[in-house]
């Protein structure tokens, strides 16, 4: 299509009196072109025009298409938070209500209509800053990595002012502990918490309301002893609070979850956390016309605060966290190391708090083996503990260690091949290596370390962590044995005894740790 520069010359040279192919010879353009547009009136040359002209999402049009086609049920704003998500720049050089308007024209262009849903809603008073926060959850259907769907249950929290909002996924059904473990969550990520929260009857809160008295469940109705936040408990279709907190549900099911694939809870939540800044606390409200972050930077001062007691009384200390793969462990909001070398696939540990101390050690869940011990952090979104590089010993040469550490073998035969072999695939990790290997005769003893080193030459394991394993391993052989013993020392009449009971062959166990050297590469 001509602009309007070729468009206003042929239109002069009209008027002056040329003939078309005159014109056409004279502006080096098609004659046919210049007939096309001989008699077409301006506004329509503008409007046929402009339906050409290049849109600024134009460039992610082939995987706006692909989306709508694959999912005809997404909605505008949730495409163009996942364009946001996926693009290195921080904002789209576009805005999301005119966006809106493009994704309608891809949807007419294209034929793809977004199937009608229809539910009822209604408008909730305003409410004073710190005044009241609102809880529901809800419950959603999304596809995994293995091409199945994954049912995934959400507890979401706002508060009613600022419209400021938390949510978080976990893969069963809520119960009362969960429940409560996800208030925690909630407060600690607001920095307080309302006076008063509006919940939807549910038996993870309430065992039954009698004429207004209302039964909570013993674990619910401990924390409220706790916490003593008011609750509101509302019946159905009551207008009091249907409103913000059912849209919150619908935004996070919608809005995030819906389409995404599901890798792993922790990275789920991860995700979530990061659409909230994003997206559904950054954007405009539709009912306030204002960011609920700007006004929830007001809002935060009327909250009431939440002491550490608080969440520490009412966490549990079987709960397990996975170590990661940077070798650092994810509790209450902070990053916690763990030595280099711990993590390896499905390893999970305890995060056990003395009080006393101030102190969290973190232990193997199947082991019991302490990992690290750390100070506990109370402050948020800091990382624990020093790198084992701040903390080799640099007073000795790598010889001077080698030679030092070779004495504590009593100088063994098997040392210094294992020790080549560490240097040979690790030298750039080795005085780190070295002084892991150390450590460990200040948790075991010479023998069991000779066994564990006799072990690792003969499997062909060469680092520190796999000595470190082949220790835990055969010492928990060994303690397994004499429980085997024992158990056939006890007893019953001769009589009535039959053959000895099965031991498990070693192969199992060295199967499993061939296994695990593959995973630790």
């Amino acid at each position: 299509m001509i602009d309007w520069m070729k468009y206003a010359e042929i239109q002069t040279l009209k008027r002056k009196g040329f003939k078309k192919a005159r014109v056409a010879k004279m502006l080096n353009i098609n004659r046919e072109t210049v007939a096309k547009y001989w008699t077409k009136p301006p506004d329509v040359f503008e409007k046929e025009r402009s339906k050409h002209r290049p849109r600024k999402p134009d460039i992610y049009k082939k995987q706006i298409i692909e989306w709508l086609t694959e999912y005809p049920d997404m909605t505008a704003a949730q495409i163009y938070d996942w364009l946001k998500e996926r693009s290195p720049l921080e904002t789209l050089d576009f805005q999301k209500r005119s966006f809106q308007d493009y994704v309608n024209s891809i949807r007419k262009e294209y034929g793809i209509k977004k199937p009608e849903t229809s539910r009822q809603y209604e408008a909730s008073d305003e409410r004073e800053p710190g005044a009241q926060g609102q809880v529901d959850m809800g419950e959603i259907y999304v596809p995994t990595q293995s091409g199945r769907n994954k049912k995934l249950y959400c507890f979401a929290m706002v508060l009613s002012h600022s419209r400021y909002k938390y949510v978080v996924w976990q893969e069963k059904p809520f119960t009362t502990k969960t429940f409560v473990r996800a208030h925690i969550k909630a407060f600690e990520f607001f920095g307080g918490r309302p006076h008063e929260i509006v919940y939807d009857q549910d038996k993870v809160l309430a065992v039954s309301e009698n004429n207004g008295d209302i039964i909570y469940t013993a674990g619910f109705q401990n924390y409220l002893n706790e916490v003593k936040f008011t609750v509101y408990l509302c019946r159905g279709n009551d207008p009091e609070s249907k409103g913000p907190i059912e849209n919150v549900v619908k935004f996070a099911k919608h809005g995030f979850a819906e389409h995404r694939t599901f890798t792993d809870i922790e990275s789920f939540n991860e995700d979530c956390i990061a659409w909230l800044r994003r997206t559904a606390n950054h954007d405009k409200h539709g009912t306030t016309y204002q960011r609920p972050d700007e006004v929830f930077a007001r809002e935060r001062e009327y909250l009431v605060p939440v002491s550490e007691y608080s969440f520490k009384s009412t966490d549990d200390d079987s709960i397990d966290y996975p170590v990661r793969k940077d070798n650092i462990v994810l509790y209450q909001g902070n990053r916690y190391r763990v030595p280099k070398g711990t993590y390896h696939q499905g390893v999970r540990v305890y995060m056990v708090i003395d009080e006393d101390a101030d102190e969290v050690s973190i232990t193997d869940t199947v082991t019991g083996e302490i990992y690290a011990t750390h100070p506990v952090c109370h402050e948020k979104g800091k990382l624990v503990g020093r790198s084992e590089r701040s903390e080799r010993d640099k007073s000795k040469t790598v010889t001077e260690q080698e030679e030092a550490l070779k004495e504590l073998f009593d100088n063994d035969e098997l040392v210094g091949p294992f020790l080549d072999h560490i240097h040979q695939e690790k030298p750039r990790y080795y005085r780190d290596q070295l002084g892991v290997i150390k450590k460990l005769f200040e948790e075991w003893n010479r023998e069991d370390i000779l066994k564990g080193l006799e072990y690792c030459s003969e499997k062909e394991l060469y680092s520190a962590s796999e000595l470190r394993s082949s220790i835990i391993y055969l010492t928990q052989e060994k303690i397994d044995k004499v429980k085997t013993k024992n158990k056939d020392s006890t007893a019953l009449p001769d009589k009535y005894r039959g053959d000895n009971p099965e031991i498990r062959s070693l192969s199992a166990y060295e199967n499993a740790m061939d296994e695990r050297s593959a995973v630790n590469g």
